[in-house]
């Protein structure tokens, strides 16, 4: 199920209400897990054997290391292995498999192995490592090992982020699950506000720039400026979509007296590589650097680990995203800026970096590398990529520039939408603004939604990851 299916008007109908009447949080907590369980599996009920089979393994597990501490890195080596092996299991076989028959026919020796071509259950990268983080946080002594397995399941299976995050911790989500929720007026209206900007992010600017951005890459040859408008589609398309799912996330569990981490915070203003990925994806870069970049050495053991640090990093950050080369090649260009840019900054002296106008250069030649990276991105073939690279930027047939205008005027007037959003919330927050103000702009996203919604529905893009 997901959030702007009609199926899920009805489930919400069910779910809010019965919440908001039961007197006690256990039942609260027990209602939500099995509310919970029936969004997961709506549309594949057998994909509910692996979530419920990951929250298992890893409750055991933290269990045994509060029982046998002297066994924690054991137990630990049990939630890796299960945890990342599902994901090897069901994301990355086919690519292991498909990579090794090329390099096995280019070595002479030619293997006759067939991809098991395997479903790739939706969210499955993400409440993996939200388990996952939840045991690697009891072994480093963060948080203790929890005993109710019913706050524990909806902590791992709590709907609004289950499939596609903010990716929680223990000590933010489960400490809340185990509190007493106080749900008012103003946080179920501030809720249902944030839930109706999420879904006319989607509905209105994501799925209609979609349309255009998806024929120009589906072509079998499209010209470079109509890729290049294309991929400038795709980063408002991207931010749109998944902002517009976190939004929708946060205001359903605000709405249930639950506050889930800000995932987004204006990441094409970056000035920097580090400064975006402060600011894309908040949950998912903050778990990298916790577990993986800062484990590696980081920043604490000299240039070199650094350097090795980031990029351990960013590529694992590519194949998180999806099992491909591609995104492989993207998680490279990112790494690849950080450490440039790490460089680069050494030499610039520091009264030049601080003046204001330096600054707003530098976000606009950050936001033209990010552009890199989406066409990395969302260009599923290396060799189309690279192709264009080598071609002439004003090639192409007339019609192809008349395209490339029209895609770059639907871009444009969905970004431009994005920011007349982003500077109303800012100018009304909820808190401070009258309850019949807030109503006129529902009012305004749903007749945008009634007008300007496609007739087919499309999935949230990180649904796939």
């Amino acid at each position: 199920m997901t959030f702007t299916e009609l199926a899920f008007l009805p489930f919400a109908a069910v779910v809010l209400p019965v919440y908001w009447a039961l007197p006690r949080r256990a039942l609260q907590n027990a209602w939500l897990l099995a509310a919970s369980l029936l969004f997961y599996g709506w549309r594949t009920p057998w994909y509910l054997l692996l979530l419920v089979g990951t929250a298992l393994v890893d409750w055991l597990t933290a269990l045994g290391m509060a029982r046998w501490p002297e066994r924690k890195g054991t137990m630990l080596a049990v939630s890796l292995l299960s945890n990342l092996g599902l994901l090897a299991t069901f994301k990355y076989l086919d690519f292991f498999v498909e990579n090794l028959v090329a390099v096995a026919g280019w070595s002479g020796h030619p293997l006759a192995l067939a991809e098991p071509h395997l479903p790739l259950p939706v969210g499955i990268s993400f409440f993996t490592f939200q388990t996952l983080g939840y045991t690697i946080d009891v072994w480093r002594g963060h948080t203790v090992a929890r005993r109710n397995l019913v706050d524990y399941s909806t902590f791992v299976a709590f709907f609004p982020q289950l499939v596609a995050g903010p990716i929680e911790r223990a000590n933010g989500l489960l400490s809340q699950v185990e509190t007493d929720r106080r749900i008012t007026l103003s946080r179920v209206a501030s809720g249902l506000g944030l839930v109706l900007w999420g879904a006319v992010q989607k509905m209105v600017v994501a799925d209609n720039v979609a349309l255009y951005v998806d024929r120009v890459f589906a072509m079998a040859d499209p010209s470079t400026p109509l890729v290049a408008a294309a991929t400038l589609g795709f980063s408002v398309q991207i931010l749109a979509d998944f902002g517009g799912y976190t939004d929708m996330a946060r205001g359903l569990a605000r709405m249930m007296g639950f506050e889930l981490l800000d995932n987004f915070r204006a990441p094409y203003l970056a000035a920097s590589p580090s400064e975006f990925w402060k600011r894309w994806h908040i949950s998912f870069s903050t778990w990298i650097q916790e577990n993986v970049y800062i484990p590696l050495g980081g920043a604490r053991r000299g240039r070199a680990r650094r350097v090795f640090a980031t990029w351990v990093s960013m590529l694992g950050s590519g194949l998180w995203h999806g099992a491909a080369w591609h995104y492989v090649l993207w998680g490279a260009w990112h790494a690849a800026l950080l450490t440039g840019w790490r460089a680069a900054s050494v030499v610039v002296p520091r009264a030049f970096s601080s003046r204001t106008w330096a600054r707003y250069a530098a976000i606009g030649l950050m936001f033209c590398f990010t552009e890199v990276g989406w066409l990395f991105f969302r260009e599923g073939s290396v060799s189309r990529i690279f192709g264009w690279f080598t071609r002439s930027p004003f090639a192409g047939a007339w019609e192809e520039r008349v395209g490339a205008v029209m895609v770059l005027g639907v871009a444009g007037a969905g970004g431009a939408f994005l920011a007349l959003g982003g500077a109303i919330r800012r100018r009304w927050p909820a808190e401070a603004t009258p309850l019949w103000v807030r109503a006129g702009l529902w009012a305004a996203g749903i007749v945008a939604m009634v007008v300007f919604s496609r007739d087919v529905h499309q999935d949230f893009i990180y649904f796939k990851f």
